[in-house]
C-alpha cells in the first residue's frame, strides 16, 4: 500500500519534471521572450504568468525563473509580482487535469501509449531540440497520468484500512490537520501540483469530506511559497521583495478561502454541475482551487499599488540606492532644459558607478564588482521612463539635439556592465605571453579617466583613446597567437586569453564613447540648480 503511494508520488513528480523540462526545450527562447516582453502592464503580466504556468505545469519553475530575471534587472517589482500571481492561477490547471482526466479514465490505456510515443519521439529527434523536448513532454504527460492511477490504487487500499479513522464530519481540529497536511506535503515535495494530485485522488474515493479536502487544497497554496523563500535566500534585495510578494499573495488567497469556505464550496459545486452536469468531488475541488486563487488576484488588484509601495521599502540596502534616481524629479519634466540637466546628472552618476565597477573587476575579477553591481539596468530604465514623460510635450531644438547623445550614453553604460563581467587580471602565464598587456590596461584606465575638461576637440580626443586601445589589443592578440604557435601558451588557454583581452578593449571603447556622447552636455548653466533639486529630493 505504502509502496504504491510512494511510487505514485514518484511517478507524478517524474512526469511533472519531464513535462516541464521538455516544454522548456520545445519552447526554446520563446519563454524568455514572453517573460521579458509580455509584462509591460499588470494584466499582461498576470496573463503571461497564468499561460506559461498552465503550459509548463509548474508554478515553481516560473517563480524561480521570475526571481532570476529580477536578479538580472530585466523585470521590475510590479512586473514580477503580477507574473507570480498569474502563475498561482495557472497552476490550478493541474487540478483540472487530475479531476477531468486522471480520475475519470483508464489511465493505463491513456498513459502507456503517451510514454511510448513520447520516448520514441525523444529517440527519433535527438538532434532537434524542440521536437526532442516535445517528445519528452508527451512522455511526461504519460508518467503524470500513470502516477495518478497508481495513487488512486494506493489511496483505495489505504482508505479501506484506515477509513474508520477518517472523520465523517468537518470539525475544527480535522480542518486544521488537513490544512497542515497540505502545507507539509507541499514543502516536502516542493510541488503544489503533487500535493493537489494527492488531495484530489484521495477525495475521489468519497471517504474524505469535501471541507477537509478543501482545507488541504488551501494548505498547498501556503506551502508552495517555500520554493520562492528558498530561492530568494541568497538573491538580491529586489528578488527578496518579489518572494515576500509571493508569500503575501498566497496568504491573502488562503485567508480569503478560509473566511469564505462554505460559500466558495457551494459556488464551486454549482459551477461544476453547470459545466460538467455532474458535481464530482475532484472537479469541485479543482473549481474551488481556481476560484480562491482568482479571489486572491482580485484582492491584490485592489491593493496592488499599496502592496508595491510597501515592498519597495523592504530589504533596501545602501548599495541599492544607486538604482533610485536622484535628479529625475517629476516636476522637472515640464521644464525641458532643467529636465535635460537632471538626465545628464543622472547619467553622470551612472557613468561613475559603471567605471568604478570596471576598475574593481579589472583587478579582482567577476566577484569583485563594486556597489553598482546589478543596479545600472534599473537606473537606465528609470532614465528612459523619465525621457518618455519629458517627450510628451514640445521640446526646444537644443534639447532635441541632446537627447540622442544621452540615450546612447545610457546604452553604452549598460553594455559596459555586461562586458565587465568578463574582466579579471590575466593569469601569470597569459600575462607573460605578451608585454603589451600593460599597454592594454593603461588604455582602459585612460578611457575610464576620459580626455579631461580642457580638451579643445573632444571628438578627436576620444577617437585617439579608441585607436590607442585597439592598437594595444591587436598587439596583445598577435603576441598570444605567436606564443601559442611556439608552445609557450597552452592551446586550451588561448580562447579565454583572447576573450579577456577583448573584454578590456570593449570596456575601454565603450568608456571613450560614453565620454564623447556625454561630454558636450556636461557643465550646463542649469546644472547647479538641477543638482540642488536632486540633493533635496535625496534628503
Amino acid at each position: 500500500m505504502f509502496a504504491s503511494l510512494l511510487g505514485g508520488i514518484g511517478l507524478f513528480l517524474l512526469g511533472m519534471w519531464l513535462m516541464t523540462e521538455g516544454l522548456k526545450l520545445a519552447a526554446g527562447s520563446a519563454l524568455q521572450a514572453v517573460l521579458e516582453s509580455w509584462t509591460r502592464s499588470a494584466p499582461r503580466g498576470f496573463l503571461a504568468g497564468m499561460l506559461i504556468t498552465a503550459l509548463l505545469q509548474s508554478s515553481s519553475a516560473v517563480t524561480v525563473a521570475t526571481l532570476g530575471f529580477v536578479n538580472a534587472g530585466l523585470l521590475n517589482l510590479a512586473q514580477a509580482v503580477w507574473l507570480i500571481i498569474g502563475a498561482n492561477v495557472g497552476t490550478t490547471m493541474t487540478g483540472w487535469l487530475v479531476a477531468l482526466v486522471g480520475v475519470k479514465t483508464d489511465v493505463g490505456a491513456l498513459a502507456l501509449p503517451l510514454i511510448g510515443f513520447g520516448m520514441l519521439g525523444r529517440l527519433a529527434f535527438r538532434g532537434r531540440s524542440r521536437l526532442y523536448g516535445a517528445g519528452q513532454a508527451v512522455a511526461g504527460f504519460g508518467a503524470f497520468f500513470l502516477g495518478v492511477g497508481v495513487l488512486q490504487g494506493g489511496f483505495s487500499d489505504l482508505l479501506n484500512d484506515v477509513g474508520p479513522l477518517v472523520p465523517s464530519e468537518a470539525s475544527v481540529i480535522s480542518l486544521l490537520v488537513a490544512l497542515s497536511v497540505g502545507v507539509v506535503v507541499t514543502v516536502l515535495t516542493q510541488s503544489s501540483s503533487a500535493a493537489i494530485a494527492l488531495t484530489l485522488t484521495a477525495a475521489a474515493s468519497g471517504e474524505v469530506p469535501l471541507p477537509i479536502a478543501a482545507m488541504a487544497v488551501i494548505g498547498t497554496n501556503i506551502g508552495t511559497t517555500s520554493t520562492a523563500i528558498l530561492a530568494a535566500l541568497s538573491a538580491t534585495p529586489a528578488a527578496r521583495r518579489v518572494a515576500v510578494g509571493h508569500v503575501i499573495f498566497n496568504t491573502v488567497a488562503a485567508v480569503g478561502a478560509l473566511a469564505l469556505l462554505s460559500p466558495l464550496l457551494g459556488l464551486s459545486a454549482w459551477l461544476t454541475a453547470s459545466i460538467t452536469r455532474q458535481a464530482e468531488i475532484p472537479a469541485i475541488l479543482a473549481m474551488f482551487h481556481t476560484l480562491f486563487n482568482l479571489l486572491g488576484a482580485l484582492i491584490m488588484a485592489l491593493m496592488g499599488s499599496r502592496l508595491i509601495a510597501f515592498l519597495q521599502g523592504r530589504f533596501v540596502t545602501a548599495e541599492e540606492d544607486l538604482a533610485r534616481p536622484r535628479y529625475l524629479d517629476a516636476t522637472l519634466a515640464s521644464v525641458p532644459s532643467l529636465a535635460l540637466r537632471g538626465m545628464v546628472l543622472e547619467v553622470e552618476r551612472m557613468r561613475d558607478a559603471a567605471f568604478e565597477m570596471v576598475a574593481h573587476r579589472r583587478r579582482l575579477g567577476p566577484s569583485g564588482g563594486a556597489a553598482a553591481e546589478g543596479q545600472l539596468l534599473p537606473l537606465g530604465r528609470a532614465i528612459r521612463n523619465f525621457l518618455g514623460e519629458m517627450s510628451a510635450g514640445p521640446l526646444p531644438a537644443a534639447v532635441t539635439e541632446a537627447l540622442p547623445d544621452v540615450i546612447r550614453a545610457v546604452q553604452h553604460l549598460e553594455e559596459i556592465e555586461r562586458m565587465s563581467l568578463r574582466l579579471r587580471a590575466p593569469p601569470a602565464g597569459v600575462e607573460a605571453a605578451s608585454k603589451s598587456w600593460s599597454d592594454l590596461r593603461r588604455a582602459l584606465a585612460n578611457s575610464l579617466e576620459g580626455p579631461g575638461t580642457g580638451v579643445s576637440d573632444l571628438e578627436l580626443a576620444c577617437t585617439h583613446l579608441i585607436s590607442a586601445t585597439d592598437h594595444a589589443y591587436q598587439e596583445v592578440k598577435t603576441d598570444l597567437l605567436q606564443a601559442t604557435a611556439r608552445g609557450v601558451l597552452p592551446v586550451g588557454q588561448l580562447d579565454s586569453a583572447l576573450e579577456l583581452a577583448d573584454a578590456h578593449r570593449r570596456c575601454a571603447e565603450l568608456a571613450a564613447k560614453t565620454h564623447r556622447r556625454l561630454g558636450p552636455w556636461e557643465g550646463h548653466p542649469d546644472t547647479a540648480h538641477a543638482e540642488a533639486q536632486g540633493q533635496m529630493g535625496a534628503e
